[in-house]
């Protein structure tokens, strides 16, 4: 049997503590550092701990070679280890590919029992506060795709306002502060400013914003032309009024 396969044999310890619960296992193997290319969950943000899903064995098998692979290539890409993991899976022998496979369907088996347990411990306000907290991340995972489609675009940038004009002028003159006491330092001398530098300022600002509105126009009946209304804002639609029997009379 090849030193691999032993290791696939030993290291299939991934589900975490429930399954120390379900199957009440309590000397563990250490386990494998994972890299979580995934962001936090919703109830890693709560503090809440749920079970993870087993690895497929290809991931499985990466994760077992990426210590490996990282010490002999430090600087390779995420797409590069892919393509090699590809690789050297294809060229694993069956036996391995086949035990591999029968210890995911028995974890898969236990994460089952693990979830129903988790599940079954929620109270209805951890049900609430999951909810509402995968609601704001999917608001916020929106929120990104929208903004890289705005810059893919070129959609024009919203400009500073007078005050951030002011601060621009002035990031010289303060440099070297630690961020509270650099905008303890601004805010003083923005109150300080003599009434003609502010309107200087104020001016600057609403010249610009003038322009951008202009530019946004442009680029919004651009986007149009491109069949992109999705990009553009939506503009509340006028309700016509309706005629009081008063009005007819």
């Amino acid at each position: 049997m090849s030193p691999f396969s032993n290791l696939c044999r030993l290291s299939n310890f991934i589900t975490g503590s429930y399954k120390n619960v379900i199957l009440g296992r309590t000397n563990w193997i250490n386990q494998t550092q994972i890299c979580n290319y995934t962001k936090k969950s919703a109830e890693a943000k709560l503090g809440i701990e749920k079970p993870k899903r087993p690895l497929t064995p290809f991931f499985k098998f990466m994760t077992q070679m990426r210590p490996a692979l990282l010490a002999k290539n430090p600087g390779i890409s995420s797409k590069e280890a892919i393509a090699w993991s590809s690789k050297h899976w294809q060229q694993l022998d069956n036996e391995t590919k086949s035990q591999m496979v029968k210890e995911y369907e028995k974890d898969l088996e236990d994460y089952k029992k693990i979830k129903d347990i988790y599940e079954s411990s929620l109270t209805d306000q951890q049900k609430e506060d999951i909810k509402r907290v995968k609601d704001e991340m999917a608001a916020a995972k929106e929120k990104r795709k929208l903004k890289a489609e705005y810059k893919e675009m070129g959609r024009p940038k919203k400009p500073m306002s007078s005050y951030f004009l002011f601060a621009q002028s002035r990031h010289d003159t303060f440099k070297g502060s630690d961020m509270k006491e650099y905008q303890e330092k601004l805010r003083t001398a923005w109150l300080k400013l003599p009434e003609s530098e502010r309107v200087a300022f104020e001016k600057q600002a609403q010249s610009l914003m003038i322009k951008y509105k202009k530019d946004l126009e442009a680029w919004e009946l651009k986007m149009l032309s491109l069949g992109r209304s999705d990009l553009i804002r939506q503009k509340p639609t006028r309700q016509k009024k309706t005629k009081s029997a008063k009005d007819t009379q």
